[in-house]
């Protein structure tokens, strides 16, 4: 898949009919697991499902936030803003739970809620393997979904998150910056993004994301995902 623009706007609206279209066959498919033998069983996929699609969809609008922009270099240290966030970083309630955007950065970054040093960021987990190049996660996305689409937050009443950081396979060493042209790695990210329902229920989604002409010395606007995932792991 590859986003190109060059208006600030531009993509949103069919990323906004991909949401819906998504979340709206995953709403048909529940209504057929209704009328299985165990509805329990088939509720609790459906809403799994449901949520597996709100995180793509995290990652959708994070991938058309970060194709407005040609130069990545600082992405990784939090140097690229965008369009869809509700505010400054902080607690969010979402039904009976709540999300604390920070804590939840953290978390994902070091293995902990308090903020993270680099010794904790750069040590060695089953979720984080590479070390000193762990991602060093920065907010990119944070809002509900209801507030992007109205109708697609009625059928899946739940908060989004992305985060972008470095690619951690890259040559420069620095996790903090893109790396240089010409070296490997160059205009490549890492994105995450999450779904946050009423009860605690969580989804999450991995993609490596890179910019179509990132070995040309002039700098292009688009972006393409080169592999996508959902995260098997937990919160790290």
């Amino acid at each position: 898949m590859t986003i190109t623009s060059s208006r600030p706007h531009a993509g949103f609206g069919l990323v906004s009919v991909l949401i819906w279209l998504s979340l709206l066959s995953t709403l048909a498919l529940g209504v057929a697991l209704a009328t299985l033998a165990e509805p329990l069983t088939a509720g609790a996929l459906h809403e799994k499902l449901k949520m597996a699609r709100a995180a793509e969809s995290a990652v959708a609008l994070a991938v058309a936030s970060l194709a407005q922009h040609a130069d990545w270099t600082i992405a990784p240290a939090g140097g690229i803003g965008s369009l869809f966030t509700d505010g400054a970083p902080g607690v969010r309630v979402v039904g009976g739970a709540t999300v604390d955007l920070v804590a939840e950065t953290h978390l994902r970054t070091c293995g902990r809620t308090a903020a993270c040093d680099d010794a904790a960021t750069s040590a060695f987990a089953a979720a984080r393997p590479w070390g000193g190049r762990n991602p060093r996660w920065q907010l990119l996305l944070h809002q509900p979904l209801a507030a992007l689409d109205a109708e697609a937050g009625f059928v899946c009443p739940c908060y989004l998150v992305a985060w972008v950081a470095d690619d951690p396979a890259d040559a420069d060493g620095d996790p903090r910056r893109d790396a240089p042209a010409g070296v490997a790695g160059h205009g490549v990210l890492l994105v995450r993004g999450a779904a946050f329902g009423l009860t605690g229920a969580l989804a999450e989604v991995e993609a490596l994301v890179a910019q179509p002409c990132r070995r040309s010395a002039t700098p292009c606007g688009g972006i393409r995902v080169q592999s996508w995932g959902a995260v098997n792991d937990g919160v790290p």
